[in-house]
């Protein structure tokens, strides 16, 4: 029997370790913040190369043990072996790891960053310390005598019973806590596997203990029915742990969101459960959901009971977050008599209350010739200690400020037209049969911008289907939705970083839902209320910012249709398709020189010259609007200017005006005029050389002989040179494709060849166009000196008069 001062002695030990972990932590984590620069000591993420690392076991054995790290360890106050220094150490820093995993180039520098930021958030409160503590105490009650440590293990069983049973008016039941697994997901399978392990011992007696896969072939093989909600692979698993092979994915029940999320067709379940029983096989289990991750929907447990009792008894468990609405004070009392008829339940109370190192609970009916394991029954301990510090009401309060939170946000989201609540047809009056307590409010709400042409989109294609229209009207529709569905992700996208401040705090995220429906917000208070703290103020702040954002989006979307009518009164902009952005578009100023040719033919030097044009123009828009970016048209290969999201639609027109301006302007300046004659001066130069070549090429071809005045005569006359050697083919240099060409060639078309523009970022600006950034500035008209001027229109003047083609022909 261990004694008192033994006792205090671990319990003291272990709260130090615990304390000196954090402490540390926290310095590490403060002296490698990207805010700070104050360290001078070099790190081996900085991008410098510090030589090769050492390896796992050399690292660790030699810090830990050394004097100097022990004499440290003494100097904060503990006083620790070796041992537990070598591990104190490798949970403090993970400097220790080997270089087994390389880092992508580009991202080493960001590789310090990311281990500060894992270590954010995990400073343990006195309830977390308590809880880890009591789990080292596990093993120091392994070590008292057996009497003793059954009747501990008992105790702590009975009272974690009588609690979960109350809490989860879960009469007559028995507690398992799951093996701690690396998620959620695999402590919730072994909670279904142990529900299947009573299951069997139900079902089959006692001859599965003792006859094992025989009773399998004697009695019938069993079956275990899962729902389409259960998002969890568990065939692998309990082929392996119960050698089960009949695992069913039930048929999903046909509705809209059935791509999205389904629920159990109960009707078909009927039949499957038919055909199993008429081939002699035993229905063992259906593995049912209530309050799925995604939509929150419920499985039909009340049709799937009305079944069991008429066809065959079989196992009824259920899993999901609905389940943490029979904790309330005034439970909705059809809940509490339906679920109250399933045999088990597993539910991740844990996370509910933001508690770590807790396991996940499974609360199952008795069974015949069960009785918990002494491990099973320690296994309680955590609860213990949860339940006892914050006691049955504060469960209560917190839970049911899960559901409050979801509550004032599915009033706020219901205000708001231009957002969809994904599964919820009139926002309005659902929000408020929830207030008038006819409905439970949502486990999670999913939500979205409304983007009325996907919609759209996807009934034209619908009504073409159905009509047998030809493929190419298909075809067209099909591009037609895919094009919006892609907007309407990157609308989603732009709305999910201007919330990220006010969506940290309740632990909003973003979500792919597949199929037509895209990127959404995913809102589960039950998840992360406990663990960031949130109350109504939270989503108060969130609502009024999304309201704000929202009317961007909507200036926005609205400019975009109206975007393309505006290509006639501009006739220097070309509107281009881009993709990955949420603005309104992308236009690129075509200068006069190219204009007459087409875009699918221009060449590289065509592209050149619009590419370096449009960076330019980009450069001195982003000093009068932020709002302007630079885009690459993979389309065309160019550069283009890309409008950013608009705060108000009248403006649209000012903001192309603006582009169109500073374009011309640009064209017209001396700068650009300068270059554009540089490249004529290079062009001709290049047509002389070409040319002196040439001719030297056709006297080395004629010989000496040709060349004497009278010799010649004599020897072109005894053998005349046949007219392609007499052909002498001048150089033109077109002014519009930048290109030397030949003259016998000059009007031949020429297949262009492709060209990879400057690479640009791809990503919308939060900052949306200003109603003040579309006036145009006035520029000084004294800037320049009346010479620069003459110039000017010199070499405007001669440029409009030059032809397309400069030739230059040797006389």
């Amino acid at each position: 029997m261990a004694t008192s001062a033994e006792m205090s002695g671990t319990v003291q030990q272990i709260e130090s370790i615990i304390q000196t972990i954090e402490s540390k932590i926290e310095v590490s984590s403060q002296q490698h913040s990207p805010a700070s620069n104050s360290s001078s000591t070099k790190s081996e993420d900085s991008g410098l190369d510090d030589g090769p690392k050492k390896s796992v076991t050399s690292t660790v054995s030699a810090k830990p043990i050394s004097r100097k790290s022990s004499r440290m360890s003494q100097s904060s106050g503990v006083s620790l072996p070796p041992v537990l220094e070598q591990l104190e150490h490798m949970i403090i820093s993970d400097d220790w790891l080997g270089n087994e995993t390389t880092t992508p180039v580009g991202l080493k520098q960001h590789v310090q960053v990311a281990k500060t930021r894992s270590r954010e958030g995990q400073k343990l409160s006195e309830l977390g310390r308590t809880l880890v503590t009591s789990a080292s105490l596990k093993s120091y009650i392994d070590l008292l005598s057996s009497h003793h440590r059954q009747s501990i293990a008992s105790w702590l069983y009975g009272s974690v019973n009588h609690v979960f049973s109350n809490l989860f008016r879960f009469s007559d039941s028995q507690v398992y806590c799951s093996d701690p697994e690396a998620t959620i997901s695999l402590s919730i399978r072994n909670g279904i596997g142990h529900a299947i392990k009573l299951a069997l011992k139900s079902s089959y007696g006692t001859d599965y203990a003792t006859k094992g896969w025989k009773a399998f072939v004697e009695q019938g093989a069993p079956v275990v029915y899962v729902s389409p909600a259960l998002h969890m692979d568990v065939s692998s698993y309990l082929a392996s742990e119960f050698g089960i092979a009949d695992v069913t994915i039930l048929p999903k029940l046909e509705s809209d969101l059935s791509e999205i999320e389904g629920r159990i067709d109960h009707q078909q379940f009927e039949k499957i459960l038919d055909e199993d029983l008429a081939a002699g096989k035993k229905p063992l289990i259906l593995i049912g959901v209530v309050g799925t991750t995604i939509l929150g929907q419920n499985d039909m447990i009340s049709k799937i009971l009305e079944i069991r009792e008429k066809k065959a008894h079989f196992w009824l468990h259920i899993t999901g977050q609905a389940i943490a609405a029979l904790t309330f004070r005034e439970p909705n009392n059809v809940l509490v008599h339906v679920l109250s008829q399933v045999d088990s339940m597993t539910f991740p109370i844990a996370l509910w209350l933001g508690i770590p190192s807790a396991p996940v609970v499974t609360l199952h009916k008795s069974v015949e010739g069960y009785k918990a394991s002494y491990r099973e029954k320690l296994d309680s301990l955590p609860w213990w200690v949860a339940s006892s510090y914050l006691s049955g009401k504060k469960i209560v309060d917190m839970i049911e400020n899960a559901f409050l939170l979801s509550k004032v946000m599915l009033k706020g989201l219901s205000a708001i037209p231009e957002v969809e609540i994904v599964g919820v047809e009139n926002p309005v009056d659902f929000a408020n049969r929830v207030y008038k307590s006819k409905y439970t409010a949502p486990t999670v709400l999913i939500f979205k911008y409304n983007y009325v042409s996907i919609k759209n989109a996807i009934q034209h294609h619908k009504d073409l289907i159905q009509k047998n229209e030809d493929h190419d009207a298909i075809s067209i529709a099909e591009k037609t939705l895919q094009d919006e569905l892609e907007y309407g992700d990157y609308l989603n996208a732009w709305l999910r970083d201007g919330l990220l401040p006010e969506s940290q705090a309740l632990g909003i995220d973003t979500i792919e839902l597949g199929g037509n429906y895209g990127i959404a917000f995913r809102f589960c208070p039950l998840e992360h209320a406990a663990t960031f703290s949130s109350h109504i103020d939270h989503v108060q702040r969130f609502v009024r910012k999304l309201t704000d954002i929202m009317r961007i989006v909507e200036s926005t979307v609205a400019a975009k249709l109206k975007f393309s009518e505006l290509k006639d009164d501009f006739p220097s902009l070309v509107l281009l398709p881009i993709r990955n952005w949420a603005g309104i578009g992308a236009v690129c100023y075509i200068p006069s020189i190219v204009k007459e040719t087409n875009p699918e033919d221009w060449n590289a030097i065509q592209k050149q010259q619009i590419s370096h044009l449009n960076l330019e123009l980009v450069h001195q828009l982003k000093s009068v609007d932020a709002a302007f970016s630079s885009g690459d048209c993979t389309r065309y290969g160019v550069s283009c200017v890309k409008f950013g999201m608009l705060s108000d639609v009248k403006d649209l027109h000012n903001l192309v005006l603006m582009v169109s301006d500073k374009g011309k302007e640009i064209e017209n300046s001396q700068q650009y005029l300068d270059s554009l004659a540089d490249l004529i001066r290079q062009g001709i130069e290049a047509a002389n050389e070409a040319l002196r070549k040439e001719n030297d090429q056709r006297l080395q071809n004629e010989g000496m002989m040709r060349q004497l005045p009278i010799m010649g005569s004599l020897v072109n006359w005894w053998s005349p040179l046949t007219p392609e050697s007499q052909n002498i083919r001048g150089r033109a240099f077109n002014l519009k494709t930048g290109e030397m060409q030949e003259t016998d060639v000059l009007f031949k078309s020429k297949k262009n060849s492709d060209v990879t523009p400057p690479k640009t970022k791809n990503e919308t600006p939060q900052i949306p166009h200003e109603p003040s950034a579309t006036k145009l500035e006035e520029e000084p008209s004294q800037s320049s000196s009346e010479g620069e001027a003459t110039v000017a229109e010199e070499v405007t003047s001669s440029s409009e008069e030059t032809k397309p083609a400069i030739a230059a022909e040797s006389a």
